[in-house]
């Protein structure tokens, strides 16, 4: 063969690999979007945009805000257990809620709940 050819080759094979990597990148990209998106509160507006405290307004109903914020947190806390990279979301949460909310407050209680007495079961 010859030194010409082989060039051609080695630059052909190396094209192929960088395609298989930004595939790969990709999927992996895809894959944490999605273990993201597990999380309750969180959503993604499609153009990039994260929002990590998405939940309804207060109904005014304690007895109904609370409980969904009790829900949420044990939710959150038991997908944060199947995927510790999470707990990023767990930070970002907690900055963007406005934690005068009674859905917030009852996501606070429960998660206190969860870190002071984790032998309970979420």
């Amino acid at each position: 063969m010859m030194a010409a050819q082989k060039k051609v080759l080695d630059l052909d094979d190396y094209r192929q690999e960088n395609e298989t990597a930004v595939e790969e990148a990709a999927k992996a990209a895809d894959w944490w979007d999605a273990e993201w998106l597990k999380f309750p509160t969180v959503t993604h507006d499609g153009e990039g945009g994260w929002r990590y405290w998405e939940v309804p307004e207060d109904s005014g109903v304690y007895e109904d805000d609370w409980p969904l914020g009790e829900r949420l947190a044990k939710e959150t806390i038991a997908h944060m257990r199947r995927f510790p990279e999470g707990s990023t979301v767990l930070r970002r949460i907690l900055r963007e809620m406005d934690p005068e909310t009674t859905i917030a407050q009852g996501f606070l209680t429960a998660l206190e709940d969860c870190i002071c007495y984790p032998e309970r079961t979420v």
